[in-house]
């Protein structure tokens, strides 16, 4: 059984995204890792995003709006 670790950096949220799909309304990594059908987004998804949302894509700085 595969256990998916919190991702820590962008990339690794895009990891876990790529692997964790949307299936019928169910998160497909969680169903093929662990035979457990979980809604989608699933936590591990959800946690990807919140990474996601907070680290720059590569070449972005800070928003200038902001004062960063």
């Amino acid at each position: 059984m595969k256990d998916y670790p919190t991702p820590a950096t962008r990339n690794e949220a895009l990891v876990l995204i790529e692997q964790h799909i949307e299936r019928d309304g169910f998160c497909e990594g969680c169903l093929t890792s662990w035979a457990r059908l979980t809604s989608f987004p699933c936590r591990y998804v959800q946690s990807a995003y919140r990474i996601l949302a907070d680290a720059p894509a590569a070449g972005e700085g800070a928003d200038p709006a902001i004062g960063s």
